[in-house]
């Protein structure tokens, strides 16, 4: 629409699909570790499209629609994403856990959000770290989030949560009706970036072995006698509401608590079943307490001892010391 001095002069404009093509009016990058389901609301949201509808445009079944595709996403679906995103496949694809060499440590989904939403006691499908959700230009939720091994947040230190801090019920934005932003409960419409308590010294050292020791067996490394980690992690039963659970089936608050008994030395929350899966939670626990974590261990192994005097304020190797280190040690390979 143009003002003239003859009046008013109306040019049609350019067809949005001759401009655009297919695709969406809106398409989002995913961020750094999100979980497709994630990326998968915020691009609902970001188009005008509550997520519980997305679902459906989507042709993804279930109420969990979401969470499952982030197990599973079939190849129409991907191709119809990538169509309409322009996105690459490839891209879209590492958002999924699929294939998942920890997939008996993933917290579980179940047959509706009603059900993964009711007692404490139970686990929920995903927990999340408010204060990174604070931080975020555009919260998102992380792959790391859905491991049962998972208890704080390793940027913050405080603990994650798993229910919405003012009604108490498990996230469910794939049920979204409305037009409201993933971070807020799909139930009672509340933030939940409230902030949760720090988590202990030695919870955290803890799930850092733990962390370091699953990060090897995704890369490849293989225990004696061809024992898979996350199946031995995930076989042990804990006592807890008097009767015996897997870690993936505990809730948050139990899981932690579990984690603070391993490390403070309390009263053991094992059965009276003895198995290797028991004896190994309880060598890990052991260990845990003078852990430095992979970075630091290999930067002792790699680099030179500085030499002996007055003490350095420098924090420890950065990553571009951990470069140098590893492009030497392939030199010292090729010239063996």
């Amino acid at each position: 629409m143009r003002f003239g001095p003859t009046g008013i002069s109306v040019t049609p404009a350019e067809r949005y699909e001759s401009a655009a093509g297919n695709r969406w009016p809106m398409s989002i990058m995913p961020a750094p570790g999100e979980l497709l389901s994630s990326w998968l609301h915020r691009l609902a949201y970001a188009n005008g499209i509550p997520p519980h509808y997305f679902g459906a445009l989507l042709e993804a079944p279930g109420e969990n629609w979401s969470a499952r595709l982030d197990r599973a996403l079939p190849g129409r679906i991907l191709q119809l994403l990538e169509e309409h995103t322009h996105i690459p496949l490839e891209d879209i694809t590492a958002l999924t856990n699929a294939p998942d060499p920890l997939a008996v440590l993933r917290l579980p989904l179940r047959a509706s959000p009603q059900q993964s939403c009711a007692p404490k006691t139970q686990a929920t499908w995903l927990q999340f770290c408010p204060a990174c959700l604070a931080e975020d230009e555009t919260p998102y939720f992380r792959r790391d989030w859905r491991l049962a091994t998972r208890v704080s947040c390793f940027r913050h230190g405080c603990r994650l949560r798993d229910r919405c801090p003012s009604c108490g019920q498990g996230l469910a934005p794939f049920s979204q009706k409305r037009l409201v932003p993933h971070q807020n409960c799909a139930w009672c419409g509340a933030a939940l970036c409230k902030r949760t308590r720090p988590a202990t010294n030695g919870v955290r050292r803890l799930e850092r072995l733990i962390d370091d020791l699953l990060r090897l067996q995704a890369s490849g490394h293989r225990m004696a006698e061809g024992r898979s980690l996350p199946d031995l992690l995930g076989s042990a039963c804990f006592q807890f509401s008097r009767r015996p659970m897997s870690i993936a089936r505990l809730s948050h608050r139990d899981r932690y608590q579990l984690f603070r008994q391993l490390t403070d030395g309390q009263s053991t929350p094992f059965g009276t079943r003895r198995s290797s899966a028991i004896i190994y939670w309880k060598r890990v626990a052991q260990v845990a307490p003078a852990w430095g974590g992979l970075v630091t261990s290999f930067s002792d192994a790699v680099l030179p001892r500085p030499k002996a005097g007055p003490c350095s304020n420098t924090a420890g190797p950065n990553l571009a010391d951990l470069v140098q280190a590893a492009a030497r040690l392939d030199q010292q390979r090729q010239a063996l």
